[in-house]
C-alpha cells in the first residue's frame, strides 16, 4: 500500500517520463533487495542452527549403566578385597572419547558424619580375580564415536578401612577428558564365590 502511494505520488509530481521510469526501477530494486535480505536472514538462521547442532553433537556426551556389582575376597593372607562393577558406557558424541573411572565409597563415621573414599580403577587387579573370562576396562578407557562398551571395572578396597563404619553407597564415577562426568550408584554388592 505504501509503495503504491509512493509510486503514484512520484508519477503525479513529475511530468518527465524518464524520471518516473527511474523512480519505478529504484522502487522495484529496493523491493527486490528487501526480499533478498529477508530470505538471506532465513538462510543464515538455518545455517546457524545446523552449526549449533553439529557443535553439540561433537561435545562429550555419554551415559552409564550398571549391570552388576560383586565383592571378591582373596583366600590368601593378608586378605584383600576387590570390588567389581559391570558397567556399560555409551558414547553418544560424534567423536572418539577417552574416560577415567574411580569409585567413591560413602560411609558413616561414628559421629554420624558422612565421609567419602575415592579409589581409582586399575585393570591390573584382573589377575587377582578367579574368573578369568571377565574382561576389564583398561585404565584409559577409549570408546569410538556413537559406540558402546560393556566391561568390568575393578577397584581394590583398602584393607581394614571400613571395619568400624557402615558403607552407605558405592558410586562409580566416569569422567571424560573435558571434565564431564556421569555417576552410577549401588547400595548392595554381592559376594563373588569361587564356585
Amino acid at each position: 500500500m505504501t509503495i503504491t502511494f509512493i509510486l503514484l505520488q512520484t508519477t503525479t509530481q513529475t511530468s518527465q517520463p524518464t524520471v518516473t521510469i527511474w523512480t519505478v526501477i529504484a522502487v522495484i530494486a529496493a523491493l527486490i533487495s528487501a526480499f533478498s535480505a529477508f530470505k538471506s536472514r532465513g538462510y543464515a538462521r538455518r545455517a546457524f542452527n545446523l552449526a549449533q547442532q553439529n557443535y553439540n553433537d561433537r561435545q562429550a556426551n555419554f551415559s552409564l549403566y550398571l549391570i552388576d556389582a560383586f565383592r571378591w575376597t582373596t583366600k590368601t593372607k593378608p586378605k584383600q578385597r576387590y570390588l567389581l562393577f559391570h558397567i556399560t558406557i555409551f558414547n553418544k558424541s560424534d567423536s572418539k572419547s577417552s574416560f577415567k573411572a574411580e569409585l567413591e565409597i560413602e560411609y558413616l563415621r561414628n559421629d554420624n558424619s558422612v565421609a567419602r573414599a575415592i579409589i581409582p580403577h586399575d585393570e591390573k587387579h584382573h589377575k587377582e580375580i578367579p574368573q578369568k573370562d571377565i574382561s576389564a576396562f583398561s585404565n584409559d578407557i577409549r570408546i569410538e564415536e556413537k559406540g558402546m562398551q560393556s566391561k568390568w571395572m575393578i577397584f581394590e578396597q583398602p584393607q581394614n578401612a571400613f571395619i568400624d563404619y557402615r558403607i552407605e553407597k558405592y558410586c562409580v564415577k566416569v569422567t571424560d577428558t573435558q571434565g564431564n562426568n556421569q555417576i552410577t550408584e549401588c547400595s548392595i554388592i554381592k559376594e563373588l564365590t569361587n564356585d
